[in-house]
Protein backbone atom coordinates (compact mmCIF):
# COMPACT_ATOMS: atom_id res chain seq x y z
CA UNK A 1 0.00 0.00 0.00
CA UNK A 2 1.50 3.20 -0.99
CA UNK A 3 1.65 5.89 1.83
CA UNK A 4 0.54 8.86 0.43
CA UNK A 5 0.90 10.92 3.84
CA UNK A 6 5.08 10.39 3.80
CA UNK A 7 6.42 13.77 4.08
CA UNK A 8 9.04 13.96 1.49
CA UNK A 9 11.15 16.77 -0.23
CA UNK A 10 10.51 16.64 -3.60
CA UNK A 11 12.90 17.80 -6.50
CA UNK A 12 11.60 19.97 -9.32
CA UNK A 13 10.23 17.66 -11.55
CA UNK A 14 8.45 15.73 -8.64
CA UNK A 15 6.37 18.68 -7.90
CA UNK A 16 5.44 19.40 -11.56
CA UNK A 17 3.91 15.76 -11.57
CA UNK A 18 2.18 16.77 -8.67
CA UNK A 19 1.12 19.87 -10.28
CA UNK A 20 -0.44 18.31 -13.01
CA UNK A 21 -2.30 15.48 -11.12
CA UNK A 22 -3.86 18.44 -8.69
CA UNK A 23 -4.64 20.24 -12.13
CA UNK A 24 -6.65 17.22 -13.45
CA UNK A 25 -8.19 16.52 -10.10
CA UNK A 26 -9.73 20.14 -9.93
CA UNK A 27 -10.74 19.67 -13.56
CA UNK A 28 -12.68 16.51 -12.70
CA UNK A 29 -14.30 18.36 -9.67
CA UNK A 30 -15.05 21.45 -12.10
CA UNK A 31 -16.40 19.05 -14.62
CA UNK A 32 -19.41 17.83 -12.17
CA UNK A 33 -20.32 21.61 -12.27
CA UNK A 34 -21.90 20.98 -8.58
CA UNK A 35 -21.41 24.47 -6.11
CA UNK A 36 -20.63 21.62 -3.29
CA UNK A 37 -17.52 21.19 -4.97
CA UNK A 38 -16.09 24.48 -6.10
CA UNK A 39 -14.44 25.12 -2.51
CA UNK A 40 -12.32 21.81 -3.77
CA UNK A 41 -11.71 23.30 -7.42
CA UNK A 42 -9.97 26.21 -5.59
CA UNK A 43 -8.28 25.06 -3.46
CA UNK A 44 -6.66 22.25 -5.32
CA UNK A 45 -6.22 25.00 -8.53
CA UNK A 46 -4.32 26.95 -6.65
CA UNK A 47 -2.13 24.12 -4.90
CA UNK A 48 -1.29 23.89 -8.52
CA UNK A 49 0.27 27.12 -8.88
CA UNK A 50 1.81 26.60 -5.28
CA UNK A 51 3.34 23.61 -6.80
CA UNK A 52 5.11 24.73 -9.88
CA UNK A 53 6.35 27.95 -7.87
CA UNK A 54 8.10 25.90 -5.64
CA UNK A 55 9.66 23.94 -8.48
CA UNK A 56 11.16 27.19 -10.05
CA UNK A 57 11.83 28.41 -6.42
CA UNK A 58 14.31 24.68 -6.02
CA UNK A 59 15.38 24.85 -9.74
CA UNK A 60 16.94 28.54 -8.95
CA UNK A 61 18.40 27.28 -5.41
CA UNK A 62 19.06 23.80 -5.33
CA UNK A 63 20.52 23.91 -1.76
CA UNK A 64 16.50 23.99 -0.84
CA UNK A 65 16.49 20.14 -1.18
CA UNK A 66 19.29 19.73 0.96
CA UNK A 67 18.17 20.20 4.90
CA UNK A 68 21.61 20.00 6.67
CA UNK A 69 23.26 22.61 3.99
CA UNK A 70 20.20 24.86 4.64
CA UNK A 71 20.21 24.54 8.63
CA UNK A 72 24.21 25.07 8.98
CA UNK A 73 23.65 27.63 6.03
CA UNK A 74 24.57 31.04 7.81
CA UNK A 75 22.65 32.81 4.71
CA UNK A 76 19.05 33.79 6.23
CA UNK A 77 17.99 34.13 2.84
CA UNK A 78 18.37 30.68 2.53
CA UNK A 79 16.90 29.65 5.46
CA UNK A 80 14.09 32.18 4.38
CA UNK A 81 13.24 30.30 0.67
CA UNK A 82 13.73 27.06 2.56
CA UNK A 83 10.57 28.00 4.92
CA UNK A 84 8.71 29.14 1.60
CA UNK A 85 9.33 26.11 0.38
CA UNK A 86 8.73 23.77 2.82
CA UNK A 87 6.80 25.30 5.21
CA UNK A 88 4.58 28.37 4.08
CA UNK A 89 1.76 28.30 1.75
CA UNK A 90 2.24 32.16 0.42
CA UNK A 91 2.19 32.68 -3.17
CA UNK A 92 3.11 36.01 -2.85
CA UNK A 93 6.13 35.56 -1.07
CA UNK A 94 6.97 32.90 -3.35
CA UNK A 95 6.60 35.25 -6.38
CA UNK A 96 8.54 37.54 -4.75
CA UNK A 97 11.48 35.37 -5.06
CA UNK A 98 11.12 35.11 -8.33
CA UNK A 99 10.89 38.31 -10.07
CA UNK A 100 11.99 36.45 -13.51
CA UNK A 101 8.43 35.29 -13.74
CA UNK A 102 6.48 37.75 -14.13
CA UNK A 103 9.21 39.27 -16.58
CA UNK A 104 8.59 36.06 -18.85
CA UNK A 105 4.71 36.44 -18.26
CA UNK A 106 5.02 40.03 -19.18
CA UNK A 107 6.44 39.35 -22.75
CA UNK A 108 4.69 36.46 -23.75
CA UNK A 109 1.43 38.34 -23.07
CA UNK A 110 2.59 42.38 -23.34
CA UNK A 111 -0.96 43.30 -22.13
CA UNK A 112 -0.18 42.22 -19.22
CA UNK A 113 -2.96 39.68 -18.83
CA UNK A 114 -0.81 36.92 -17.80
CA UNK A 115 0.79 38.96 -14.94
CA UNK A 116 -2.21 40.54 -13.95
CA UNK A 117 -4.07 37.11 -13.53
CA UNK A 118 -0.79 35.55 -11.71
CA UNK A 119 -0.87 37.90 -9.06
CA UNK A 120 -4.62 37.80 -8.78
CA UNK A 121 -4.24 34.08 -7.97
CA UNK A 122 -1.28 34.87 -5.78
CA UNK A 123 -3.67 37.25 -3.33
CA UNK A 124 -6.65 35.47 -3.13
CA UNK A 125 -5.48 31.67 -3.16
CA UNK A 126 -4.15 30.64 0.44
CA UNK A 127 -4.29 27.24 2.32
CA UNK A 128 -7.32 28.46 4.85
CA UNK A 129 -9.82 27.56 1.77
CA UNK A 130 -10.32 24.09 2.46
CA UNK A 131 -11.56 25.25 5.92
CA UNK A 132 -14.26 27.41 5.20
CA UNK A 133 -17.43 27.63 5.34
CA UNK A 134 -18.56 29.82 2.71
CA UNK A 135 -19.63 28.08 -0.66
CA UNK A 136 -17.86 29.42 -3.83
CA UNK A 137 -19.98 28.87 -6.84
CA UNK A 138 -19.21 26.82 -9.74
CA UNK A 139 -18.99 29.40 -12.43
CA UNK A 140 -16.80 31.02 -10.03
CA UNK A 141 -14.45 28.01 -9.41
CA UNK A 142 -14.28 27.71 -13.11
CA UNK A 143 -13.10 31.32 -13.90
CA UNK A 144 -10.23 30.18 -11.07
CA UNK A 145 -9.58 27.17 -12.89
CA UNK A 146 -8.77 28.76 -16.08
CA UNK A 147 -6.35 31.15 -14.64
CA UNK A 148 -4.64 28.45 -13.71
CA UNK A 149 -4.88 26.83 -16.54
CA UNK A 150 -3.59 29.90 -18.58
CA UNK A 151 -0.40 30.35 -16.46
CA UNK A 152 0.37 26.53 -15.96
CA UNK A 153 1.90 26.23 -19.27
CA UNK A 154 4.07 29.66 -18.62
CA UNK A 155 5.16 27.74 -15.09
CA UNK A 156 6.62 24.33 -16.24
Amino acid sequence: MADVFLRVRLNPRQLRTVSDRRYADAEYLAKSGKNQHANGVHYIAGFVIECLLKAKLVEQHPILQNTAAVSTSADRDDQRRFSLCYRWHDLQAILEELPEIEGKLARVAPSGQLVESMRHVCRRWNIFARYSPQTATMKEASDFLHRIKELRQWLR
